[in-house]
């Protein structure tokens, strides 16, 4: 496999000879007749005094090179330079426009792609103007090769993601280049916001048509056969007696074209290497054997600091609480300092990994320590959040997901430990049934079974024990003492926007008088922690009040809330912040009470001058209303409009001549002569 010395890819002899030259002499011939040629193959080392030949596999003869295989080839040339960018998470969640807009959670995911695809972009252009400038090549064109890549790589990643693979980038070479990778090179990320596969250079092995036939034979029938059975099966078709068909092709395989083999070289065949790779992979049931066999892992060193890498997966202690049942757990350990720091439990898993995340959120608030930096975990539980809250960027920085590879997760190793070095101990203890070690396996003694709520304290117990042993490479401090004195100083804060929407509970509520109730509390609008005041909460008072909003939050371990995350129609408008509540006692007071007083008062403040600049700005008005109030007097209550309302005239006032004493003119009743009323009066 080429190998990289330096900076240069090269091949080793063993590589070259004698599959493509004959032997070391014809090599070493071929090299020096090229030597001082600006073509043919080159040497970057010689051999003796324990060094390797060395060639260049960039010299090498393209046939050559599309068999041995490039390693810098991957399905599509962009899967080299493409991952999403965390930094492109980060932004696009934070990001406001100038009137205090969020972006929407789909159109996060929109220009977090098309910033991972135009980044990765770049990369490729100065990789490739780097190789066109060293073969004094011409520039011209280069942009169209990289919107090229780019559609091809976009549809790829289309027809393997449908419904998750969000991108807006213009498919056009024209708007491509002018409105987004122009516009992204130029100022970043704020560039392009808007609102709103097999490997054909493979090394191909060389085999004859014998060997071949035999490895579909091993490999491809329903059941098992053995080596045994296969040559039985190859000597019965050379003589007739057994028709082998290509079920791809329909072809009938012609005894005549194969030559007699015995059993032993039969035998060898199937046990070659280069063979057994692949038979066994199609044969094997057992991933983990198989990976175990043929399967090369890596070795790392551990990490320094609590924080760095974090490794979970799901593991039953090995007790039952029932016949026949056993308790899950699903566990996170911080690999630097080996300290399990959360934990969740159930009878089944169902539900059990949400809650593992919301913990580890609650656990790390409490002890005032930010999220680890990088995840390692298995596929089967947790492959449905990748592109929510466990994409890169999120709640880690980086996210390596291991599909059913036991070597891939660290936290396995300390599972073993777990088990022999502290649940041991204990009574119900469980072996496995095909333990190596005689220590390991059953014993004689009858299984016991462990109440469920007494197997919950003992499991909770042995983890609380764990983080107070020894650590393994400072025996002086404890695993947890480790962990807390050893934090990665780079450990980035908690991304509440960004884990969330899919991580905390959801309430709907209200916002009336800029007061939001939730969980029986009164919260108020703030961001950044702090609570809003002057223009900023009047601009979300607008957005707010009166309305349905959604709120995202998430409490900690004693049902306080940690976070409360306000969403209108899947857009982020601003945090829910605890309404201050200082003592109503004068005297009682304390400084920090007085803060509080001062922020309730600015807050207050703020919506009480508003409605006062308000009520200031209205002119008071006078209604005339000349419509008639009906369409005309056609319906009548007799009696009841009868009356005629006067009618005013001018009349001609006179000037009063009388001279005569006033008294004159007083009343003077008179005697009642009788008769009625009315003849009365007229007289």
């Amino acid at each position: 496999m080429p190998h990289f010395h330096g900076d240069i890819l090269v091949v080793t002899k063993e590589e070259l000879v004698p599959l493509w030259f004959s032997n070391a002499r014809s090599l070493s011939s071929k090299l020096s007749q090229f030597k001082d040629k600006p073509y043919g193959p080159k040497r970057v080392m010689n051999a003796g005094n324990g060094r390797k030949l060395l060639v260049i596999f960039d010299t090498l003869p393209e046939k050559i090179k599309n068999a041995i295989g490039d390693p810098r080839k991957a399905d599509h040339l962009l899967e080299k330079y493409y991952k999403v960018d965390p930094e492109a998470v980060a932004f696009y969640t934070d990001y406001k426009f100038e009137d205090g807009e969020a972006l929407t959670l789909d159109a996060q995911d929109k220009h977090i792609t098309n910033a991972s695809i135009l980044k990765a972009v770049i990369a490729l252009g100065v990789d490739r103007r780097t190789e066109r400038l060293n073969k004094g090549g011409s520039m011209r064109g280069l942009n169209k090769t990289l919107w090229k890549d780019t559609m091809s790589f976009i549809e790829m990643k289309e027809k393997q993601n449908p419904e998750t693979f969000k991108c807006t980038l213009p498919r056009s070479y024209r708007y491509f280049i002018d409105d987004a990778f122009k516009p992204f090179k130029k100022k970043g990320y704020a560039g392009i916001i808007k609102r709103y596969k097999s490997n054909s250079n493979a090394r191909k092995v060389r085999k004859s048509k014998e060997e071949k036939l035999l490895n579909d034979l091993f490999a491809t029938q329903p059941h098992k056969p053995t080596a045994t059975e296969i040559a039985r099966q190859y000597e019965a078709f050379l003589s007739g007696y057994l028709d082998i068909v290509n079920n791809a092709t329909g072809e009938m395989y012609d005894p005549k074209g194969y030559n007699q083999l015995a059993h032993s070289t039969i035998a060898g065949y199937l046990t070659k290497w280069e063979n057994k790779i692949g038979t066994h992979a199609a044969r094997s049931g057992d991933r983990q054997k198989l990976m175990g066999k043929f399967s090369p892992h890596h070795s790392f060193e551990r990490p320094q600091f609590a924080g760095s890498l974090y490794s979970i997966d799901d593991r039953q202690p090995p007790f039952e609480y029932e016949k026949g049942k056993r308790l899950w757990f699903y566990n996170g350990i911080d690999l630097a300092s080996e300290a399990f720091t959360c934990f969740v439990w159930g009878k089944t898993k169902e539900g059990i990994i949400l809650d593992f995340y919301r913990q580890l959120v609650r656990n790390y608030h409490d002890w005032g320590f930010n999220l680890p930096l990088e995840l390692e975990c298995e596929s089967s539980l947790n492959s449905s959040f990748t592109n929510t809250f466990l994409r890169n960027g999120a709640m880690f920085q980086n996210v390596r997901i291991e599909a059913n590879n036991a070597r891939g997760k660290k936290i396995e190793r300390y599972f073993g430990k777990l088990r022999y070095e502290v649940e041991k101990q204990r009574e119900g203890w469980l072996a496995r049934p095909f333990a190596l070690s005689e220590a390991n396996q059953p014993s004689s003694a009858p299984k016991k079974v462990i109440p469920y709520p007494e197997l919950v304290e003992a499991s909770l117990q042995d983890i609380q024990d764990w983080n107070n042993m020894p650590h393994s490479q400072h025996p002086e401090m404890t695993r947890w003492e480790y962990f807390v004195e050893n934090q990665n100083p780079d450990l980035k804060p908690t991304n509440y926007k960004a884990i969330l929407p899919f991580l905390g509970y959801r309430t709907e509520t209200s916002c009336n008088a800029g007061i939001i109730r939730l969980q029986k509390g009164e919260f108020l609008l703030g961001e950044e922690g702090s609570i809003a005041s002057g223009e900023d909460l009047l601009r979300l008072m607008r957005k707010t009040e009166g309305r349905n909003i959604e709120i995202f939050w998430l409490d900690d371990n004693n049902g306080k809330i940690i976070k409360a995350m306000v969403f209108i129609n899947g857009q982020y408008i601003c945090e829910a912040i605890q309404k201050p509540k200082p003592n109503r006692a004068t005297f009682e007071r304390t400084e920090e009470d007085a803060k509080q007083m001062q922020l309730m008062d600015a807050y207050r403040r703020t919506i009480d001058a508003f409605q006062k600049m308000r009520k200031n700005e209205l002119e008071p008005v006078t209604i005339i209303n000349n419509k008639p109030r009906t369409l005309n007097n056609k319906f009548q209550i007799p009696g009841l409009n009868n009356k005629k309302t006067p009618i005013s005239e001018e009349v001609e006032v006179l000037e009063d001549h009388y001279e005569g004493d006033d008294d004159s003119l007083n009343y003077e009743p008179q005697e009642y002569q009788g008769g009625s009323w009315r003849s009365s009066f007229n007289s």
